[in-house]
């Protein structure tokens, strides 16, 4: 009772502390962190940089220093990219050679062990834009689950670089594909990669339409 006294009480102060937990992470190729495992986009420019990451239950900002990137609303799903309009039209005014952030999002989102093989091919010195162009002509020639399964032998064997993969590949398999994709006229179109879709989504929606 002694504490609830009036001459006791104390006012709040006027600006309430952050209590958010700050998480230093870096920028990865395709223009955004990976946060709780999903992706929040930042502007192309601070790819590489590492940034300071505060989420709350409904926010997650991004910091560079004292400036704020960007600030998204908080996914509680999994594997799943939260992106600003600015942010990706940003990343298309670049230059031509950073179009390869269109198939590094690509690539990571069949998976940890796409993601990993290419923090592998990185750390290695390895071409990323002709290692990522082969490794996806390698999922449309033979397929994702073929594809990642090679990965996974590849990254046992500590093999970073999509000729490992390829030759995996070749000795066990078929490719379910001969034929290339259609090449268009406009080459901005023949350059977009559409992300693995999750399954799991749908089988939850046509559930949750039974019941």
């Amino acid at each position: 009772m002694d504490l609830f006294k009036p001459e006791v009480l104390q006012p709040l102060p006027e600006f309430l502390p952050d209590c958010r937990e700050p998480l230093s992470l870096k920028v990865h190729s395709d223009f955004a962190v990976r946060f709780d495992s999903n992706f929040y986009s930042v502007p192309p420019w601070a790819i590489g940089k590492t940034v300071i990451v505060k989420a709350d239950s409904q926010t997650v900002t991004i910091y560079h220093h004292d400036k704020t990137l960007a600030t998204h609303t908080r996914c509680w799903e999994k594997k799943q990219r939260s992106e600003l309009p600015a942010h990706r039209e940003a990343a298309f005014k670049r230059r031509p050679q950073e179009w390869l952030a269109v198939e590094v999002s690509s690539f990571i989102s069949l998976g940890e062990e796409a993601k990993s093989f290419l923090e592998g091919l990185a750390h290695t010195g390895q071409p990323i834009k002709k290692n990522l162009a082969r490794l996806l002509a390698l999922k449309d020639q033979y397929g994702t689950v073929l594809l990642i399964q090679a990965i996974k032998r590849a990254i046992t064997h500590n093999a970073y670089g999509a000729q490992y993969v390829e030759n995996i590949l070749h000795q066990e398999n078929h490719p379910k594909k001969n034929h290339p994709p259609v090449q268009l006229q406009r080459q901005d179109l023949n350059r977009i990669r559409l992300e693995e879709p999750l399954l799991a989504d749908y089988d939850a929606y046509i559930l949750k339409r039974k019941d």
